[in-house]
């Protein structure tokens, strides 16, 4: 299925000249092209995802439609999905702009809203009326959910002490993702949180400019921050989930039956997604015991919860009270 290309941002119309996503013939006639970008390495577990995606589906379609996978940011930004999928410049992505979408969608991100990965699993993977919620929004705003994924739970590292509890971070500079609910909790839990690139977080450690990060544990461990961190306190203060999406225009142009087969090959791979992830985030613990960081397990989780209920209220005229409410209270 080949759709006219209208408007196309300059970094695609780039790609279209170069022989990419867009000159690709589909292998038969009648072939349905379908399109996947992601930002990351093959190596990554989004490639993954969509690798599993793609051989699910062909053992239910067969070549009916071919999947084509771009990983690595060859077409672009994660911001620029979004535009894509809804321009037809791409067919589907495989991203975590999700708060982009739609402010509400930043209720998955608030600080310690989750209780456990089962937790999760209820929210945005149990096919309960939150999850249905969810991904109307996402369907409303122009874009079909095939599945919310998972990095893994987010922990905080520190160079001179263990956090046991809240009260454990007063006085400490950390870094942490310009994401302003989190800048909240983290002051009501006395830490000076410091918004920072990624890209200088290491040196940053290095040189004592702060004294703690949070991140899951995947990313501390290639990261290396084992080297400029001695404790891993396994806090699991926010979960900020990863999504499949197809463009909405482009899904409702797909034959019932490829619908049908598209789906089911989501739901398997979503999970194949989610199991992998933890699998190797719990692996990765062990790795970074091996390399001299300290596990602190006994994490008082509860301590957390006051100072990320301050923002959850200052945000609820965003993203919704009663949203925020059955996320927290999802069973």
């Amino acid at each position: 299925m080949r759709r006219a290309v209208g408007v196309i941002a300059p970094v695609m119309f780039l790609l279209l000249l170069v022989g990419g996503a867009g000159s690709l013939p589909p292998a038969h006639a009648g072939t349905i092209v379908m399109r996947i970008a992601h930002a990351m390495p093959t190596t990554h577990g989004y490639h993954v995802w969509a690798e599993k995606f793609k051989e699910e589906l062909a053992k239910l379609v067969n070549d009916r439609v071919e999947v084509q996978i771009f990983p690595n940011a060859q077409l672009g930004k994660e911001t620029e999905y979004l535009e894509g999928m809804r321009m037809g410049t791409i067919d589907g992505a495989v991203h975590g702009r999700h708060g982009q979408i739609d402010v509400r969608l930043e209720v998955l991100n608030l600080p310690s809203i989750y209780r456990d990965e089962a937790h999760t699993d209820i929210v945005m993977r149990g096919n309960t009326k939150i999850q249905q919620e969810l991904d109307r929004i996402v369907y409303e705003r122009g874009y079909k959910s095939l599945g919310w994924g998972e990095l893994g739970f987010r922990h905080i590292t520190t160079k001179d002490r263990p956090i046991h509890k809240a009260s454990d971070l007063k006085g400490i500079d950390i870094r942490v993702p310009n994401v302003q609910p989190w800048l909240v909790a983290f002051k009501a839990w006395g830490a000076n949180p410091t918004p920072m690139d990624f890209s200088e977080l290491y040196s940053a450690l290095q040189h004592g400019v702060i004294k703690a990060q949070e991140n899951p544990p995947e990313i501390i461990y290639t990261s290396k921050f084992y080297e400029v961190q001695k404790f891993l306190s396994l806090t699991g203060h926010a979960n900020i989930p990863a999504e499949f999406q197809l463009g909405r225009t482009y899904w409702e142009k797909l034959p019932k039956e490829v619908q049908e087969a598209v789906m089911k090959a989501a739901t398997v791979s979503r999970d194949f997604h989610v199991k992998q992830a933890r699998l190797a985030n719990e692996k990765l613990l062990a790795e970074l015991e091996k390399n001299g960081m300290v596990i602190v397990r006994d994490v008082d989780k509860a301590s957390f919860v006051a100072g990320a209920e301050l923002a959850y209220k200052q945000f609820e005229d965003k993203i919704g009270k009663e949203l925020i409410r059955s996320v927290r209270e999802a069973r």
